[in-house]
């Protein structure tokens, strides 16, 4: 059976080309677009494809995008090997970012010379907003968006990285709150769960942007306060949280207070490693909270942790 001739290779290359749901392009050795399809050019809100003809990355997407596509472009061409499923992201006009997915092959002629390359390139946006969705589910905590222990646990170990190259010191406070048992057992976890919203507030607001706060669980949190000078700029950093978390909350069915203990852990006295410092922060933190519930006698202070407030 002979082929159908309204099949042939003009049809088929020209049905590609005006009902591919993708961007198709071909560029010559300049990098220069010598054929685009039609959704290549209603993407960057040209109505004919022609007018696309002849420019380059730079002159479509800006100095910056474009010199990096076309440095990719011209080693594709240079050493004839493809890129294959290439992620790029690129800010729109209206201050959205355009996430991609590209693949592009180097064009030979008959003699096997490369003579330009074509590519492919779809959106994927909606994929990358649902994998950042995921990612973020992962490493922060569902009630108040802080980090959780495991994304804490990854910047304080860039933060040591950090530290132990450029002898830095850093601090670890490690809080946990006092009376907060009492309200979410006698008002319910609707209300508990205010007071935590509340608690993330107020210490995100208290610090730099450098810092990170995270909550590990229940009712504890975990600061991680980078570069500071000297063990006194912690405690007062602790003091400062202590009043602002202090405060009354207007919850439903009346205002209620928390206080909070504060363990600090500081880098490199009390540990040169991730567990080291968060053990010395809890352990203060414990003594903290055991001087507050019965006030011990004076005396010098001993154990693991810079200091407890």
């Amino acid at each position: 059976m002979s082929p159908d001739v309204s099949l042939d290779d003009g049809f088929l290359f020209r049905s590609l080309m005006e009902t591919m749901v993708d961007s198709i392009y071909f560029k010559d050795r300049q990098c220069r677009l010598v054929r685009v399809n039609r959704k290549m050019a209603l993407d960057l809100g040209r109505a004919d494809p022609a007018e696309l003809i002849g420019r380059t990355d730079i002159e479509l997407f800006g100095q910056e995008f474009g010199e990096m596509t076309m440095l990719d472009d011209t080693r594709i061409m240079e050493t004839d090997e493809p890129i294959i499923g290439l992620t790029e992201s690129r800010q729109l006009e209206s201050g959205q970012v355009n996430w991609t997915l590209t693949t592009k092959t180097p064009l030979h002629d008959l003699a096997g010379t490369v003579v330009g390359l074509l590519g492919i390139t779809r959106e994927i946006n909606e994929l990358k907003r649902a994998e950042m969705a995921l990612e973020h589910l992962a490493t922060h905590d569902t009630l108040t968006g802080l980090p959780n222990r495991y994304l804490m646990f990854d910047r304080l170990n860039q933060l040591l990285v950090r530290a132990a190259r450029y002898e830095l010191s850093f601090a670890i406070l490690f809080i946990d709150l006092d009376g907060f048992k009492r309200i979410n057992d006698s008002r319910g976890h609707d209300v508990g769960d205010l007071v935590l919203r509340g608690v993330a507030e107020r210490l995100t607001r208290n610090l730099r942007a450098a810092d990170t706060v995270a909550r590990i669980g229940g009712d504890e949190f975990v600061v991680l306060l980078e570069s500071l000078r000297a063990g006194p700029d912690a405690i007062a950093l602790a003091d400062k949280i202590r009043s602002a978390v202090g405060m009354p909350f207007a919850l439903p069915g009346g205002d209620a207070a928390v206080t909070v203990s504060i363990g600090i852990g500081q880098y490199p006295d009390d540990g040169r490693d991730a567990e080291e410092l968060l053990k010395a922060a809890d352990v203060a933190m414990y003594r903290a909270k055991r001087r507050r519930a019965a006030p011990a006698p004076p005396g010098p202070r001993r154990g693991p942790g810079s200091g407890s407030r």
